[in-house]
């Protein structure tokens, strides 16, 4: 039985694939049932729920749709990076520092590691999701040229 992958690699990255996207999913719908219980519960725990709701929409936003980027083949894959890294990082370091992920109160150190540990963190991720893409553009790509061949 052909289910359209290859080989067990082709599994693998399947799994791996879904596996993030679901867990895309079950962040976004705890978040929003926190955000739904601030508004309910009021006070300043509830605000701070329905904020990182808030926070959590716009850094995915500012992470996830640069990302397209991924999917364009003539660009280098330095400028792919930054450009689909730039914009989540730095909505990232600004919703952080407004609702206070980032330790200030700890002096300038605890600033500055906390920074340098998100941005390696997101260097990292976003690496490893441009490689999924890029390789999932090549195929598209590929497949497109055969067919455009047999016509």
């Amino acid at each position: 039985m052909n289910n359209g992958l290859e080989s067990n690699s082709g599994v693998g990255k399947a799994l791996m694939k879904y596996t993030a996207v679901g867990i895309g999913i079950a962040a976004f719908i705890s978040m929003a049932f926190s955000a739904i219980a601030g508004l309910v519960m009021g006070g300043d725990t509830g605000a701070l729920l329905v904020k990182q709701f808030a926070a959590m929409l716009a850094i995915g936003v500012a992470y996830g749709a640069p990302a397209v980027v991924w999917l364009n083949d003539r660009l280098a894959k330095w400028a792919q990076m930054l450009i689909a890294l730039a914009p989540g990082t730095v909505v990232y370091m600004l919703v952080a520092w407004w609702i206070g992920w980032i330790p200030r109160q700890y002096g300038a150190w605890a600033v500055v590691s906390t920074i340098v540990c998100v941005v390696v963190f997101t260097a990292v991720i976003s690496a490893i999701c441009g490689v999924v893409f890029r390789a999932d553009v090549r195929r598209m790509n590929a497949q497109l040229k055969l067919r455009q061949r047999r016509n």
